[in-house]
């Protein structure tokens, strides 16, 4: 990422904070995914494309509700970390 506002434009790489975030950064409230469930998204019967998924934390957490899940995230090293999440469950989430 580079933008001029941040970081007076130098790039930024989320990538290598990826394992932080995996460690870390679980941080919506459950009120988060209620709002989503009330739109009716995310739920049995449907797919869902998550681009900019980081660690995979919206389909880790709402994989429960029965959507197909298929995320991306232009950080190879985001979607390493969200593969090693989900390797010891029984979530089948397509990175």
């Amino acid at each position: 990422m580079n933008i001029e506002t941040i970081d007076y434009g130098k790039p930024f790489d989320f990538g290598k904070a990826s394992q932080d975030y995996a460690k870390y950064r679980d941080i919506y409230p459950q009120e988060f995914y209620d709002k989503i469930l009330s739109l009716e998204c995310c739920k049995h019967g449907q797919t869902v494309l998550d681009i900019g998924t980081g660690t995979g934390v919206l389909p880790r957490n709402m994989y429960h509700y029965g959507a197909k899940w298929i995320a991306t995230d232009i950080s190879e090293n985001q979607i390493e970390q969200a593969k090693l999440l989900v390797s010891s469950s029984d979530m089948d989430i397509v990175f």
